[in-house]
């Protein structure tokens, strides 16, 4: 006696719809013939009924626009980023940012959101201290995107994930210098301040005092300049546009050492979003209209008081 195989359930057109949204706004150019209704029937595991109702849904949504041009098929001739986004997705575009500690930081975050949310598309910032912290909301899928410097995400990035977009100098910070106080360390190790948040600072301090005997002191960003001035402290390696918010009397300055700035070029100064690679086609074309010159604009915009810091 022979046992009949139980027939595959199709998808319902509720599956197909997220499905057919992503596809529609990786694999499909502007202008390109769609594949057939068939074909994506057989590629979702659906029929084609739930195929044809899905596209009607997308395209009553203002997801995308298609024009059937007889024995040549259907034509993609437009579509909305954002509605394709929400049909996929269902939810906002997250975002994890640095802590508004600097007005760099907020112009950055008003920049992105700004650009971000231009044609439509909600997108939702969230503030978490450290960029390994931002990385890890990212792997826990609490968000799409984490912004950081290219410096951090060369050194903390796993195999499964990449950067979506690389913003230009500047945009992330203007970059690091070595705060120390005027008092000498002779019989001591140097004491070097490391915020245990902050993934740029632990790496380039690491780097910076190599060949240095030090002791590390623990303290957030926001205790730095008070441990410098307290005299609790001989150095710390910072950001120029954090340590502007308060800069203590009698701490001095210098550069990063030749070989610590030869090494990271720019690398520290420069904002990158990043994703996992399982979504990495899906987040480029969301972000594809975000131009590292517009995002350069609004920051300055923000920096020098002709726009109101708004994220």
């Amino acid at each position: 006696m022979f046992e009949t195989a139980k027939r595959r359930r199709a998808r319902p057109v509720a599956d197909i719809v997220p499905l057919l949204a992503r596809q529609f706004l990786v694999e499909v150019e502007l202008q390109a013939r769609l594949p057939t209704v068939r074909d994506l029937a057989r590629e979702h595991r659906s029929s084609l009924s739930s195929v044809h109702a899905a596209i009607g849904r997308l395209e009553e949504a203002g997801g995308i626009s298609i024009e059937t041009r007889g024995r040549l098929g259907a034509f993609l001739i437009d579509r909305s980023v954002a509605r394709l986004w929400t049909l996929s997705e269902g939810s906002p575009l997250v975002v994890a940012m640095p802590l508004a500690s600097s007005p760099r930081y907020e112009a950055l975050a008003t920049a992105l959101k700004q650009v971000l949310s231009r044609d439509g598309l909600d997108v939702f910032l969230i503030f978490v201290r450290g960029s390994r912290q931002r990385l890890q909301a990212v792997r826990e899928r609490r968000c799409h995107l984490a912004a950081m410097s290219a410096f951090a995400a060369g050194e903390l990035c796993r195999a499964d994930e990449a950067p979506v977009i690389e913003l230009g100098p500047n945009s992330y910070n203007t970059g690091h210098r070595v705060f120390y106080s005027s008092n000498g360390a002779e019989n001591r190790p140097y004491r070097v301040i490391v915020d245990p948040h902050s993934a740029d600072q632990q790496l380039l301090t690491a780097l910076e005092f190599a060949d240095r005997k030090t002791k590390r002191i623990s303290a957030t960003s926001t205790q730095i300049a008070r441990l410098l001035e307290e005299g609790q402290g001989d150095a710390a390696v910072w950001t120029v546009d954090e340590m502007r918010v308060r800069w203590p009397d009698r701490i001095l300055d210098r550069p990063l050492s030749p070989p610590v700035r030869e090494r990271i070029g720019d690398r520290d100064t420069r904002a990158v979003l990043i994703g996992r690679n399982v979504d990495i086609d899906l987040l480029k074309a969301i972000t594809s209209g975000l131009d590292p010159m517009t995002v350069e604009q609004i920051e300055a915009d923000v920096l020098e008081g002709r726009l109101v810091a708004e994220y």
